[in-house]
């Protein structure tokens, strides 16, 4: 069996090669399902990952949820290796150490019982075990917060089998332009 590592490696060699037009699509089409869920639904915060490189897109359901008149809040990386917070998506940005966008506020939000968190990956499992980037922020952060429902966003081709480890946190649900998987 590969290591975690090696599926990682081989999960974004795959991912670059996808297409722009093919990333569009399947993001579309799971975005269409998350807003379609019951928790998508019952949510009036929605803590949501700001998409980097060929991830799945999540401006589509970021646009649904400022109509849907939902609270949207972004991860910002701690000082303190592998924990994050979430502030509110406001209109600057800086770039974080991995060049991903974070909000210039100061603004923090702890997650409730109404929070609904959208988790990136470069894989899943079928039952919501993740393979993110290796830095532990979501892992951390699911085992350590309050909220409704954690959803994944995977594109069914990186639904793959691989062994947790102790450590790793799984989400409640995982979508993918094909399927549900609770």
């Amino acid at each position: 069996m590969l290591s975690k590592k090696q599926i990682r490696q081989n999960c974004l060699k795959l991912r670059e090669n996808l297409s722009n037009f093919e990333l569009e699509k399947y993001s579309k089409d799971i975005s269409e399902k998350l807003l379609k869920t019951t928790e998508y639904k019952k949510a009036k915060n929605i803590f949501i990952y700001l998409s980097f490189g060929k991830e799945v897109d999540t401006k589509y359901i970021i646009d649904i949820a400022k109509k849907d008149k939902k609270q949207i809040f972004v991860p910002v990386l701690k000082q303190k290796k592998g924990q994050m917070t979430f502030k509110p998506l406001v209109e600057t940005f800086y770039r974080n150490k991995f060049g991903i966008k974070e909000p210039k506020t100061d603004i923090e939000k702890q997650s409730d019982d109404s929070t609904l968190i959208i988790v990136p990956a470069l894989a899943y499992t079928k039952d919501g075990y993740r393979i993110g980037y290796g830095g532990g922020y979501y892992d951390y952060f699911l085992d350590n917060n309050i909220y409704m429902a954690s959803i994944g966003l995977c594109i069914n081709k990186f639904i793959i089998n691989f062994e947790p480890e102790n450590f790793d946190k799984k989400v409640d649900t995982v979508i993918t332009e094909q399927n549900i998987y609770k």
